[in-house]
């Protein structure tokens, strides 16, 4: 046991990417519970498409949400570890040419749900970024 502590601590790049790593998931996480918690939080935010009804296609788009969202933190989290913040620029505005119909029918609820993903991945890549300052 003493000799897996000594590996890990005399190798700061498994430290670095345990970091990493733990961020990407912490970054999920967090997002999860806000996106339930804020733009969620009640049954008329499931009604995505505004037409009195919670059907389907609601879930469908709120499926298709989750998965972009996933995404969007992986490449956010992966560009601010980076140093690469002019390329956020271009994942806001592809997501946002790909959903524009969604994004017209109901502005709100996708703009919501993208600003606590780039915001919490942003805030997370940057924290992360400033720990692993402190490692040699």
């Amino acid at each position: 046991m003493e000799f897996i502590i000594n590996y890990f601590t005399t190798n700061p790049n498994l430290i670095k990417a345990a970091i990493i790593i733990s961020g990407y998931f912490l970054t999920f996480l967090i997002t999860n519970y806000l996106i339930k918690k804020i733009v969620l939080k009640d049954k008329e935010a499931s009604d995505v498409d505004k037409d009195g009804k919670i059907a389907e296609a609601d879930k469908k788009i709120i499926r298709d949400g989750y998965i972009i969202g996933k995404c969007e933190n992986i490449i956010i989290l992966s560009f601010v570890l980076a140093g690469e913040i002019t390329g956020l620029a271009l994942i806001f505005a592809a997501k946002n040419l790909a959903r524009q119909k969604d994004i017209n029918d109901n502005a709100g609820f996708f703009l919501a749900g993208t600003m606590v993903n780039f915001t919490t991945s942003l805030v997370l890549g940057f924290c992360i970024k400033f720990i692993l300052t402190f490692i040699p």
